[in-house]
């Protein structure tokens, strides 16, 4: 069997512009100033943030305007969080460049011979607030088969302040494929919420406080994720360059926490401001010792600490595909699959430190049981995988493990609900 590996997908890019809090819930787009990390964001007198149009992106699709405002709705109905918009108007020739508007507008070969389809420029003061934003998109966006409400969305994440997530099924990872839902992930919701709450932060939700700490002290820009337990990635972090993190938001329920590194498919490459200054260190997936942590509403819980071991890694899972049982992968990719309720697929999950026979792999969802022997060809493990009809919508962590190795795939499991069914009448 031959397994073609690559991304089937396209980078997003973020540029910030201007004078330049540490980590907080998801990555936000956070810069130096004058050696202080700012996170930028809008001021509460900046809502509701007024943008316009290019008009040539609804000559180049009938389609487009509705996708643009979709993909804003899609931010303004997170029930915690106070975000308003207003579209002032569709306007001819508009181009990006600090004009005082924010703009949404379309380029002819934004990134010719790049892979990119979509850029947002913010410009901000001193103390990190922000006082524009321009989104610049590939006039083929809307036509381009790739998924165009998902990337509209991607960007208006960035015009609101936040950096590329990680976690594979967030809005906010930086890549798009074709097809596919454009749902903001729970990483996505419980960051902007903690950014622009609603009421009281201290109502809403709880806020997990701790630190990753290796055999040198903190690790800088280790992804911190509180898994429920339905496997589901509900709120990530970065830790900041003391190793320190901070979630915040984050529901009741029965949580484990877990540090994973940046070494792809998500690198600091990826990510902008001081996140590219991370050294990008490998280490093994580690989970926090001890039993979960039953969570409870609007308390704080602190002094949450994952040791890190610092053995030697060789395992990396990077890729993910889905098949018919029985028949030949198509082919994998660092994009999240979908499975839906009731289903049974066969899944594979590749990368760096495969061992055919010893390397296995788990969805974290007890809802999702593997139903065969695993089997292996190449640098990938592949094996059927039953999905319960009661299966709760949402995403899942893949679990990887090779002797004493473990490492995992956030969020790289999507589950729809069941396919739906249509009665025909005669």
């Amino acid at each position: 069997m031959v397994a073609r590996y690559g991304l089937r997908a396209v980078l997003f890019a973020t540029v910030v512009a201007g004078c330049a809090s540490t980590a907080a819930a998801a990555v936000r787009l956070t810069y130096p100033v004058y050696g202080t990390p700012k996170s930028v964001y809008w001021g509460p007198a900046s809502f509701p943030i007024a943008y316009e149009v290019d008009q040539r992106l609804t000559g180049v699709s009938a389609d487009a305007p509705a996708i643009i405002d979709r993909a804003f709705a899609a931010w303004t109905s997170i029930d915690d969080a106070n975000i308003t918009f207003q579209q002032t108007a569709f306007v001819a020739g508009d181009a990006a460049g600090k004009n005082g508007r924010n703009s949404i507008t379309a380029v002819d070969d934004l990134f010719k011979n790049q892979g990119m389809l979509a850029v947002t420029t913010n410009w901000y003061d001193d103390d990190g607030k922000m006082i524009e934003a321009d989104v610049q998109v590939d006039s083929t966006l809307i036509t381009s088969g790739y998924n165009a409400q998902f990337a509209v969305e991607h960007e208006i994440g960035h015009l609101l302040g936040l950096d590329h997530s990680p976690v594979l099924s967030a809005v906010m990872y930086p890549y798009v494929g074709a097809g596919g839902g454009a749902a903001l992930d729970s990483d996505d919701r419980i960051a902007i919420a903690a950014v622009y709450p609603n009421q009281d932060p201290l109502t809403m939700g709880s806020t997990l406080k701790g630190s990753v700490v290796g055999s040198s002290g903190g690790i800088f820009a280790a992804q911190v994720v509180a898994l429920n337990d339905r496997g589901e990635p509900v709120a990530t972090a970065l830790t900041d360059q003391e190793g320190r993190f901070e979630l915040r938001g984050v529901p009741a329920g029965i949580y484990r926490l877990y540090a994973e590194p940046l070494d792809g498919p998500v690198d600091p490459n990826n990510l902008a401001g001081i996140w590219r200054l991370a050294k990008g260190d490998s280490f093994p997936t580690e989970f926090m010792s001890g039993p979960p942590i039953n969570v409870e509403s609007r308390k704080v819980y602190g002094n949450l600490v994952v040791n890190i071991d610092g053995a030697t890694v060789r395992l990396n899972p990077r890729w993910i595909g889905l098949a018919i049982p029985g028949q030949q992968f198509g082919g994998l990719s660092a994009m999240p699959a979908t499975v839906r309720s009731g289903q049974t697929v066969s899944v594979a999950v590749g990368g760096d430190g495969f061992t055919s026979g010893m390397t296995t792999f788990e969805a974290m969802n007890p809802g999702v049981k593997r139903v065969s022997d695993f089997r292996y060809a190449g640098n990938y493990a592949y094996a059927n995988f039953e999905v319960s009809p009661q299966t709760q919508p949402g995403s899942a962590v893949i679990l990887v493990r090779s002797g004493n190795e473990t490492a995992t795939l956030t969020g790289a499991l999507r589950i729809d609900g069941p396919a739906r069914t249509r009665a025909v009448r005669r």
